[in-house]
Formats: C-alpha cells, sequence, structure tokens
C-alpha cells in the first residue's frame, strides 16, 4: 500500500470527527523557526489541532527570550523551546512547567578538520578553540564531555557562533573543532572538511545523554484550562506519531516551511535532519529529568548560569500520562 494512503488511512482512524458546531478553543503556540519546528508544523497542517477543537494561533521565533517573556507574561499559551531555554526559565523561576516533549536524542558529534591527523580524543584539544552555534545544546554536553575527561571549561576555549560562520570555521582557522548537531558536522564531513573524533554513539554512550526538548505551558493556562491543555498535549502526540508514520510528508513539510522563512532547502535534507531526532516519547521520566538537571549544572559549571535549578517541580507527566495510556 502506497505510504500516502496509509497516512491518510492513519489520519482517519486516530482522529475523530468533530461534531458540526463544537465549540473551539484559541491556543497561542510559540515555536522555533528552525528545524525543531516539526511538530508544531506538522500538527498545524495535518489538522491536528483542528481535530481537537482548537484554534491555534502559531507563531516561528528565532528568540529564546522573546518566548520566555511571552510565555511567562501569558501572551503565549504553549512554547516549544530548546532544553537550554526551559532551564533557564526554571532557574529564573518563571510560571512555566514542561507538559510534554518536542524530541529527544538530538545527534550530536564533535569533529576536527580532516587535515587534523593528531587529535584522537577530547583531551587533545586542550588550550585549543572549539566551535558551535550561540546558544546551542552542544554547550552542555561539551561541558559534560570535559567533566567525564577530568576536564574544565577553562581547559579549552569556546566559541559561540552563527550558524553560517560555524561552517567556514574549521577552513578559515577560526577553529580546532566543532562540536555540533550532526545537522552541521555531516554536511563538514561529507564536504571533506572535517572528519569525526567523537560520533553520536560515542557521546551518547559516555554520557547517557538524552536531551529532551521541552513543550511547556504558562502555569495559568494549566490551572484555568487543563482541558485544553490536554487537548493540545493529544494533538502534539498524534503529531509526533505522524512524523514517524510519514517522514517523507513531514520533510516536504519543513522543507515548505523553510522555503516561506526565505531559506531553501532539499527534501532528501530535511528528510535527513529528521532522522537525527526521536519523536516517540511523551512523558519526562526520571532519566529525561536527572538529564536535563546535568545538563544545568554544565550550565552553571559554564558560567551560564549563576544557580542549576532543580527541574522536576517544573515538569507535569498527568496530560502525556492519559495520552499514552489511550494510545496503548
Amino acid at each position: 500500500m502506497p505510504r500516502r494512503l496509509l497516512a491518510l488511512l492513519f489520519l482517519l482512524v486516530v482522529l475523530p470527527f468533530r461534531p458540526a458546531g463544537a465549540q473551539e478553543t484559541l491556543v497561542r503556540l510559540s515555536f522555533s523557526s528552525g528545524w525543531d519546528a516539526l511538530p508544531s508544523i506538522v500538527a498545524i497542517e495535518r489538522g491536528f489541532f483542528q481535530q481537537q477543537g482548537l484554534v491555534v494561533s502559531g507563531l516561528a521565533v528565532s528568540s529564546a527570550g522573546a518566548v520566555m517573556r511571552s510565555v511567562a507574561v501569558g501572551s503565549t499559551d504553549i512554547a516549544a523551546v530548546p532544553q537550554r531555554t526551559f532551564i533557564v526559565m526554571a532557574a529564573a523561576k518563571m510560571p512555566v512547567t514542561a507538559v510534554t516533549m518536542n524530541g529527544w536524542g538530538p545527534e550530536m558529534e564533535l569533529v576536527v578538520p580532516k587535515a587534523d591527523g593528531k587529535t584522537k580524543t577530547l583531551a587533545d584539544l586542550k588550550g585549543k578553540t572549539v566551535a558551535m552555534t550561540r546558544a546551542s545544546e552542544a554547550f552542555s554536553v561539551l561541558v559534560r564531555l570535559l567533566n567525564a575527561a577530568g576536564m574544565s571549561p577553562s581547559d579549552v576555549k569556546i566559541r559561540q557562533i552563527p550558524a553560517d560562520d560555524l561552517m567556514q570555521a574549521l577552513q578559515a582557522g577560526g577553529a580546532d573543532a566543532v562540536l555540533e548537531s550532526r545537522r552541521f558536522t555531516k554536511t563538514l564531513a561529507e564536504t571533506g572538511q572535517a572528519r569525526v573524533v567523537l560520533s553520536n554513539d560515542d557521546i551518547a554512550d559516555s554520557l547517557g545523554y538524552i536531551g529532551a526538548q521541552p513543550v511547556v505551558a504558562n502555569n495559568r493556562m494549566i490551572e484555568k484550562q487543563p482541558q485544553t491543555v490536554q487537548k493540545f498535549v493529544t494533538a502534539w502526540a498524534r503529531a509526533l506519531k505522524y512524523i514517524q508514520q510519514d517522514p517523507d510528508d513531514a520533510a516536504d513539510l519543513l522543507r515548505i516551511f523553510f522555503h516561506r522563512h526565505g531559506t531553501k532547502v532539499p527534501s532528501s535534507m530535511t528528510k535527513d535532519w529528521i532522522g537525527m531526532i526521536r519523536y516517540d516519547r511523551h512523558q519526562w521520566t526520571k532519566n529525561a529529568i536527572t538529564d536535563a538537571e546535568y545538563n544545568a549544572w554544565a550550565l552553571k559549571e559554564g558560567g551560564v548560569l549563576k544557580v542549576a535549578p532543580k527541574l522536576g517541580p517544573y515538569v507535569d507527566n498527568r496530560f502525556a500520562e492519559k495520552v499514552e495510556l489511550a494510545m496503548q
């Protein structure tokens, strides 16, 4: 049976028809303007929110600070944010709570210039420059890797630069290594600029890295409209399932999204990116919270935060639990 027909049958099976005249509820959603916008795009474009009786006003934003402020004051009801943003929110004691996941297990690699035949381990980079994108999740990963190797952030020079500059950093001599998502490092390796020193498997095995990406809701929204939050999380979980079942269509939606924002990316590349993160979890498990708290410690150790927050109080799994029970 063709993949697209299977996807259509999936929609008919999992999405209940909403009675005519059923009341609709407005939800203001903010999400990244980058590749991790995918679940938001799928939920909107493939009607998952609509089938739950939700009218979602979605806004793609590039500023984490703007999202934090809008969620805190209630001008955004729910937001899909990087884990680092969630940690900063918790450290600032903002009135937000993670209600589900936007994905987990983002693949990362440590690469060095292809001409560098000497660097074999992280210890070989002592005193050298490691580059990554600004406000990247890779910052915490690097600090954790350094700690596991008996090193500290001061043992290397951490350079955070724009994504466009990152792709030229090894050739231009602006960095001795790059630690980033495989969306970047794979291209560097395939274009002959870099070779891999630590693969994603090496990093995951060394750290037990989970890297859960949160979907957070304003606490007032959770208190005043729990049924709306439940409908949102239900739609979100079904969007994640759709991504797993039809990655080709999801990749095309992501390509169109990028094109609308002025960036042309082939579907083959967006499909490749989708495979670099997992979409099969909804609840924040104890291990996911512990992993995120380790990342919070790394942000403190690296001088980004003054205090590493405990994240348990900022997680509410009851909505995701109901979804998972219903999907069994």
